[in-house]
Parts: C-alpha cells; structure tokens; sequence
C-alpha cells in the first residue's frame, strides 16, 4: 500500500489540526485539575482524569507523528511508521478500557460483566501486537517514498475486537437502564448509563463503518488515512464526553456540574474540588 499522493493532504491536515487542537485545549484544562487532585488528596477519584489524559496525550504525539512519517527518508521511514502504530493501538486499547470500565462501575461490579471485559480487551491487546509484527513500512527507492503496508487481517481483527468493546458496553448499560435498577434517566446514574450508550453505541457506529470501508480491495492509503483521522477526531470527542457540562432539568441550583463515577452504583457522585469545577450563579 504506497504513501498516499498530495491530493489528500489538505482534508487530513486540516482533521489532524482539529484533533491537536482539542487534545491540547483538554490537556490544559484538566492536567491542572489532576494534579490539584493529587496535591490535595481529593476524595473524587482521580482515575478517569487519569485516563482522559493518557488518552489525550497519546493522541497527541500520534496526531503529530503523521507528517514526519508521510515526509520520511530512507532511515526514518521504519522506525516512525512501527512507533505510530504502536501509539495508535495504545490509544485505543485505552479508550476501549474506559468505556469497559466506566460500564463495569455502573452494573455493581457485576462478575459476568468483568470477565467479558478482560476477554474482550484481551482480544484487542493480541491483535494489536500481531499487526504490530505483520504491518510494515519500507523505503522505495524507485518511488522515492516510505511504502506503508497494512496488513488487511490484522485491521480486520483489531477493528473487531473494538466494535466488540463497543458492543459489551452498550449491552451492559442498556441492560441496566431497562432493568429499572438506577430509578430511571432522572437519576444521576440514569445519567450516567445514558452516556454510556450514547458514547459506545457512536463508537460501534463508527468502527463498523471503519470495517466496512478499510476492506474494500481498492482502499488506497490516502482513503485509509483519511478514515484514520476521523475516526480519531470523533473518538476525542466521545472521550472528552468525561469533562462537560451538563444540565440537570429537576435540580435548579445545580444547574451545570462537572461529575466523576463512582466506583459502584450505590455511591454517591461527588463534585471536583478544583476552583475549576465552581461555577458562578448570578
């Protein structure tokens, strides 16, 4: 599969742009406010900052890591294309754990639901590191080019293991909305668990679509790449999901308020000590 032509770069840059730049806008906003958690030794839990900004940073160095690949020499050209790999399946293998996980706090730590989620993220860390040893890049010297080679049974794999999360997810969290154990959607947990399915069932949507696209024979890297950076661009996003604010329709004086889960469904949410997290009422 050869480098991708000049035509394509514009759209990429520009959805690489967009994805650093909500990469680096949510990294400002919350790094200060886990360290501000750590400084103080906060009550809410610091877990899911942590992940957003492992994920975000990942992101980030994968985001900036693809034009020194697509413009790489005769030495840098293996080394960039297996290290932006590996960053890519690293931020995925993360943001596949966070939904997992997120879902798994959610259903009273249900033991069934935990060993589905190690099987399915087990499934997603294997066939990472098999494309990892099967897709390669190489210098061409006739085409004075990196040529990237993407092994089509590894893509499949990987992208399944992710609609797989995807689908564990999103059954978890429906099965325990309509189990009618959360006291319904006004509930905070109701919330919650409505976040859930939107955010896995969106990301199910998208990786189907990455499936169905990256298996046409014709697929070219320009097209490959390009599905890449949407598909990043849009998992950002449902990962920033974390960090919004919301309104809350029964509670007036709560009107916009950052949460963190809790570690069962039975615990109370609690609000982020950070200055950042106050809001002002007039």
């Amino acid at each position: 599969m050869a480098n991708c032509s000049p035509t394509g770069l514009p759209l990429i840059c520009i959805l690489l742009g967009l994805t650093i730049q909500a990469s680096c806008s949510t990294l400002v906003d919350i790094v200060p406010e886990l360290l501000h958690q750590m400084r103080f030794k906060s009550e809410t839990p610091i877990f899911f900052n942590a992940v957003t900004i492992t994920f975000n940073t990942l992101l980030l160095l994968n985001s900036c890591l693809y034009l020194p690949g697509y413009f790489a020499n005769r030495s840098s050209c293996t080394p960039l294309a297996v290290f932006a790999a590996a960053i890519y399946h690293g931020f995925m293998l993360v943001f596949d754990a966070f939904i997992l996980i997120k879902t798994y706090s959610t259903t009273r730590e249900n033991k069934l639901f935990l060993i589905l989620l190690s099987l399915a993220l087990l499934y997603r860390f294997g066939s990472s590191i098999v494309d990892l040893i099967l897709t390669n890049a190489e210098w061409d010297d006739s085409a004075q080019a990196c040529l990237f080679y993407q092994n089509q049974d590894t893509l499949r794999h990987y992208t399944i293991a992710d609609i797989v999360c995807d689908v564990l997810a999103t059954v978890g969290s429906v099965a325990l909305l309509i189990s009618g154990r959360v006291g319904g959607m006004s509930n905070l947990v109701g919330h919650l668990l409505i976040e859930n399915v939107v955010r896995s069932g969106l990301t199910l949507g998208l990786n189907v679509a990455v499936v169905y696209v990256a298996s046409s024979p014709d697929m070219s890297f320009e097209g490959l790449s390009l599905i890449w950076m949407v598909q990043n661009y849009f998992l950002q996003q449902l990962m920033n999901m974390e960090h919004i604010y919301i309104r809350f329709p029964h509670t007036e004086k709560r009107r916009q308020e950052r949460y963190n889960t809790p570690v069962g469904i039975d615990e109370p949410l609690t609000l982020s000590r950070h200055p950042k997290s106050i809001v002002q009422h007039e």
